[in-house]
This record gives C-alpha cells, structure tokens and sequence, in this order.
C-alpha cells in the first residue's frame, strides 16, 4: 500500500519556483488557494517563500523550490473568476501562474510583480489557453505551456521580458510539448515532449545557445520526463523507461556526459529522482526497496554513485522533495507508523530522518502533538522548510538564528544590504493562515481611524447645544468612554477634552478644543493594540437663519500606537512588539435644522454631514517572537456622510430627553493594505479588509442645566466597526 504516493503519471516537479502538478492538486484539495473560503483568486507564495526561493534560485537548489503556497497577497484575475500562482523569483517580487480571462473566453498565463501590483496577460501560441509553471531568478524570463493556432496541440513556450512576446520552444517531432523547469539565468529550460508520431514521450533540455530542443533520452525504455535542473543548467534530473519495460528509473542527465546515468533504486522496480542541489552533486527522491515492499526516500550523491535509503519515521513509506544548496539537508514526508499518518521530515548526515516536529521541538517550540503532513522546499542553508500542515495549512518552520533589522522607513523592496542591525530569533513553526490573520487583525489605522470618528463625531456631534449669543463665552469639558468589537479585536477606548466658544456678531460660534484619546484592542492569540494620542479640534458654527445652523468642524491628532501582535508558534502563543508615531487629521461639515418640527412637545432637529479622516502610521520594525516583521508606513482615508436626527422631548425645567438616530454610508470599499517584510524571510503584501459600507447609530441621553451652566449625557451605540461599538458621551459646559 502506498497511501500518499504522489501520481507518477502526471507528476510534474516545476523546478526553480515552480509548482508540480501534483502539489498544485494537493494545494487545491487542502484549499490553500481560497479567498474568504471561496476558490478564487491566486496567492502569492512570494509572501512567505521567498526567502527560500531567493536562496534555492540563487545557489540552484530548485529541488527546494516551494510548492505550497500561502496567501499572502490576492494578485487578482485577468478578467475571469479563477487564478492560480504556480511560480515565484528569488526575491518574490514576480509570481507567475494562470488565470480565466474575461467572458470565459480561456485560461491564460500572467506574470505579475510588486512594482505594478498587476498581472499581465502573457497570451498564447494561437490558441485558447496557456499556463506559466517556471520563472527564474530576476523573473524576467518565464516558461510553461500554450495551445497552438486552433488548439491543434500544447507547445512548451519561453516568454521574456526583452521580447514582450511567447517564443514557441517547438516539440521533439511529436505533437505536444511542456515545460517544467528553468535555471537561474534562464537561458536553460527543461520538460518533456512527444517525439515523432508521438510515438513516446522524452525528457528534454532546451537552451538559448542552440535554440532548439535536445532529447534526453532514455534509460533503454521508451519514455522519460525531466523534473529539475541544477543552477547553471548543467545537469537534468528526472525519470525515464528502462529496457523491456522493466522500470521506471531516476536519472542524472549532465553536459559532460551527455547521457544519462541510471540511479538505480533500492533494491526494487522503480525510483523516481524530484530534487538537485546547486552544483548538482546530489540528487533526491524515491524508489522501491526490495520485493517493492515499500518507497523509501533516497540521496545520491556523485562521490559514492550510489542511492542512500534515508529510512521512515517508524512506518512503511517515505519520499525526498528537496535537497537544499550544498546537498546535506533533504527535506519531504514520511509514514511516522503504521496507520499513523504521514509527517514532514528533515534529513541530515548527522541526525538521520527526523520529524519536523521533532526537529523544531528539540530547539523549544512547544508542539502537544505532531502537526505536519509534508515537507516541500528546504533554503539554501537548510534552516527554512516548507510544507502543509494537518489541518490543510501552509507552514514555514524556521530553527534559531539571527535576523536583520532593516530601517522601517524604507521600502521593502530597497532595503540596504550593507550592515544593519540584528536580532536573534528563536526556533519556531509558522501556520500560515493564522499568521496572515495576525498581519491584518491589528487596528493599526482602522484604529485611528474609530477614534478620530468618536471625537469629531462623538464629542462634537451636538453643534446645537454648543451655540452661543453674541458677546457670550463658555467653557467645556467633554468625555468620551465605552467598548469596541472589530472583527478581529475587542476593547476599551476614551477621550477627554477641554475647551473655550466665543459667540460673535452676525450668528457666530467659533470653538476650540483640546484633548488626548486612548485606546486597546485586544486582538488574537494574546496580541494586543494600545493607541493613545492627542488632539486640537476647532469649530466654528453659522446660524444661517430658520433655525439653520452650518458647522465646519476640524481635527488634527497626534500620538503613538503600541502593537504586540499575537501568532501561533507551533500551538502555543508568541507575540512580537512594535512601536509606530500615528497622525491622523479630517474635517466635518454639518448641516443642522434646528427644531424642524414637533411631535407633541418634542423638537426635532434633522442633520446631514460629510466627514473626511486621513489616517496614517508610520512604519516600524518589531522585536522578539519567532516571526517579527517589519511593516511598512501606511494610509486609510473615510469619506462619509451621514444623515439622521436629534429629537429634545422637556421633562423638566431642568430636565430633557434627548434621542439621536442616524444613518451613515463610507465611500470606501476597503480599509488600508498592509505590507512590509517577514524578518529574515520575504516581504508580503494583503489588500485591505472590508468595511462597513452602511452602518447606524442610535443614541440615548438627558440633557440638565447643573450650577450656572448645562450638560448632556448620552449613550450611544453604532455597527460601523462591523460588529458594535458602545460609549458614554458626557458633557458639562458653563457660559459667561
């Protein structure tokens, strides 16, 4: 029994960033590729694997390539529903794959990068349909396969940035051909095609010195693929036919030689190489042991020209999939006993098979239970793996090391190689899902942001009451308290402010306020936000005439945001701590009518208002955890209008009840992005989460003349957060 024996028939290893056919339909069935639990958009694995891309691509340890990938940036589609990221460059700023394009008219290859945060639609050879499978170092040069004109077959197809255009890589006489692999510069692409008559099926190496196909190919059979090439495009790896059909054997295919060499198996029928280092000194995969009781994970090595059975976790089974740059780290999956289930490994010369888990335990990450399924990609140094976990997850599990600290005012994408500082981080185990939902469960301007809207329209959402005679002054104090839930974050928020009015000739008001706010949200996994800031707001109120009163209100904050942003390390709690200078400033203009009508004894006052807020936080670098990131400076902006009413009903001399109900509706469909870069790792970038479009607020209070002068307590409650937000409003105001 073989019960996660990948398809031998229609496995494709995608070598330098690239996805196999087989992990792309893994990936898939896991849903590792859903947007809001829907199957939609392409993930960019550029978010969490880059950082091994960047050492596999460069050092050529394609075998390492990742092949599960995250969801860290939504790339979008070409017009159509659907897209897939298949491939990701060495420093994960350009992702390849396919998607639908408009109208359902076919499935096209794209290239998107970080600079234009697009896809562009790479085309076709004629046909209908094309799909991106390979990118290489710089990401300028990509390969896959299209249909021809009338999609009268598939061609393996080379793109370049140079050209803007599909080159036709041609077949080895056959009909269909496809591309599976390419090296770091680009100039060598490897695949398989038909030969004459499609009689069979060959490994094939391409490159742009000849500009045509050479056929690998066999071991004395009639068919072979090619799965990976090493760095320079130098040596093949893949499976190929023996005579008489008596097995499928891995192959090493090399320039020197120009033949393959027969890797042998353990002792059984067949192997099948996936994975080559750099230099392509070592190659890794599996094969049947003796009787063909079982497939074993092997290591070949050119020094002992001989396969080494890695052995099992205690079970029947075990497959390598990558092999990181220097060859002595071997990463892939394994029974751990019988009817166990399988678990990711790491293999070295000194430990031998182990679990990831294990692995990851052994340097103090608290694991309950064994949580991997399947290890895919290893980093150059071997320190980096990644895979998918039990519960159908990406995971990066990353071992101790040190870390830079790049300057967080500069751009992700520009950051200095020169010396900078540096941190050590512990070992830890990355759950892909729940740490994009760390990235984006922060308040961080979305906070600002409530507690901008609270001043402007909290404590000065009663313009009325503020107006004043000719010749008049007053003096205030307004405070603001309650409870807020996001999403994503719950907690507590106030505000106090002080202020003077001055009544003018000719119906006017001016005010001026001052004031500090704090809140915290607490958010998952022990994470917690904690904002505090201070503020002016002037005002200045025209009693138009009618009982119509005009107010033009501003605001100007400043302050600092503390975030300890919560994440799982393998299943217990860890954080990291970050600290950012925030500024946010807006301006209202209201419109009130002033005792419109009355119900009885009740006067009602309608309103309407625009309300714009300008948020932003600077960018920061965090410390401590195992996974600390450096977030980029970002930016929100509200444009919202509200309409609603105020109604006064006496109850006393001293004495009124007041009510307030309106509705408001944001322009803006979503909140700000995130991005920046997983120390150590690769950069990421998230669209901005949903807003509450449409949203209303109710309020409740009494308003009460106290001394020599008057005030108004309220309670109000609003859905504009997504969930509710509740606070107490309470004014006392003495005029002179």
């Amino acid at each position: 029994m073989t019960p996660f024996k990948p398809n031998h028939g229609e496995f494709r290893f995608a070598a330098p960033g690239t996805m196999d056919a087989e992990a792309l339909r893994l990936s898939k069935v896991a849903g590792l590729f859903t947007k809001q639990a829907r199957l939609r958009n392409a993930i960019s694995y550029a978010g969490i694997l880059g950082f091994g891309l960047t050492a596999s691509m460069a050092t050529g340890a394609f075998a390492g390539s990742v092949t599960t990938p995250g969801s860290y940036s939504d790339l979008g589609t070409l017009g159509g529903t659907n897209s897939y990221a298949t491939g990701v460059n060495a420093d994960g700023s350009v992702v390849v794959g396919y998607a639908g394009t408009a109208n359902n008219a076919g499935v096209h290859a794209f290239r998107w990068t970080t600079t234009t945060n697009a896809m562009t639609d790479l085309g076709t050879l004629g046909g209908t349909d094309s799909y991106a499978y390979g990118v290489n170092a710089d990401g300028s040069v990509v390969v896959g396969y299209a249909n021809t004109t009338n999609n009268a077959a598939r061609h393996a197809f080379r793109w370049t940035t140079t050209t803007n255009a599909m080159t036709d890589l041609g077949t080895l006489g056959g009909t269909n051909s496809s591309a599976t692999g390419i090296n770091v510069d680009g100039t060598v692409v490897v695949g398989y095609a038909n030969t004459p008559n499609d009689a069979a099926q060959r490994a094939f190496r391409w490159t742009t010195t000849t500009n045509t196909m050479t056929d690998l190919g066999t071991l004395g059979g009639t068919s072979s693929s090619a799965t990976g090439v090493n760095a320079d495009g130098s040596v093949v790896v893949g499976h190929a036919g023996t005579a008489n059909n008596a097995g499928v054997h891995a192959f090493r295919w090399t320039t020197t030689t120009n033949a393959m060499t027969d890797l042998g198996t353990l002792g059984g029928t067949d192997s099948y190489a996936y994975g080559v280092n750099a230099d392509g000194s070592v190659v890794v995969g599996y094969a049947n042991t003796t009787n063909n009781a079982a497939l074993h994970a092997f290591r070949w090595t050119t020094s002992t020209n001989a396969m080494t059975d890695l052995g099992t976790l205690g079970g029947t089974n075990s497959y390598a999939y990558g092999v990181n740059a220097d060859g002595s780290v071997v990463v892939g999956q394994a029974l751990a006993t019988i009817n166990a289930g399988s678990r990711a490994f790491r293999w070295t010369q000194a430990s031998n098979m182990v679990s990831v888990d294990d692995w990851l335990r052994a340097q103090g990450v608290t694991l309950v239970s064994d949580v991997t399924v399947e290890a895919r990609g290893v980093s150059a140094d071997g320190n980096v793996i990644v895979g998918t976990l039990q519960n159908g997850h990406a995971f990066i599990a990353r071992g101790a090391t040190t870390v830079t600290t790049p300057d967080p005012t500069v751009p992700h994408q520009t950051v200095p190689a020169q010396t900078v500082p540096t941190q050590t981080v512990s070992a830890g185990l990355m759950d892909v899902t729940n740490f994009q939902q760390s990235l984006v469960s922060a308040p961080r301007v979305s906070g600002q942001l409530q507690n901008a809207d609270v001043a402007i329209n909290g404590a000065h959402s009663s313009p009325l009451f503020m107006l004043l005679d000719a010749g008049q002054s007053s003096v205030w104090f307004t405070g603001d308290g309650g409870y807020t839930s996001m999403r994503s974050a719950q907690g507590g928020l106030g505000a106090g402010e002080f202020g003077f009015g001055r009544g003018i000739e000719g119906g006017w008001t001016v005010r001026l306020a001052g004031g500090g706010q704090y809140g915290r949200m607490d958010t998952p996994n022990a994470g917690n936000s904690v904002f505090s800031s201070g503020y002016v707001a002037p005002d200045v109120s025209y009693a138009v005439g009618g009982g119509v009163v005009a107010t033009l209100s501003g605001y100007f904050n400043w302050g600092k945001a503390d975030i300890r942003r919560g994440y799982l390390n393998g299943t217990a709690n860890d954080s990291s701590f970050g600290s950012a200078a925030t500024q946010t400033y807006g301006v209202r203009a209201r419109v009130d009518w002033q005792d419109a009508f009355k119900l009885a004894s009740t006067g009602v006052s309608p309103f309407v208002s625009y309300t714009y807020l300008n948020s932003q936080m600077n960018g920061y670098t965090e410390t401590g955890g195992s996974f600390p990131v450096r977030f980029d400076g970002s930016r929100e902006i509200s444009n919202t209008v509200r309409i609603g009413a105020d109604a006064r009903t006496p109850l006393t001399d001293n004495l009124g009840l007041v009510t307030r109900l309106e509705y408001g509706h944001r322009f803006e469909k979503a909140g700000a992005g995130v991005s920046g870069q997983i120390l150590g790792l690769s950069a990421f970038s998230l669209d901005g989460a949903s807003v509450q479009q449409d949203f209303v607020r109710g309020g409740l209070g009494v308003s009460y003349k106290l001394g020599n002068g008057d005030g108004l307590v309220m309670v109000n409650s609003s859905n504009q957060t997504g969930k509710n937000t509740t606070w107490l409003s309470a004014s006392y105001r003495v005029k002179f």
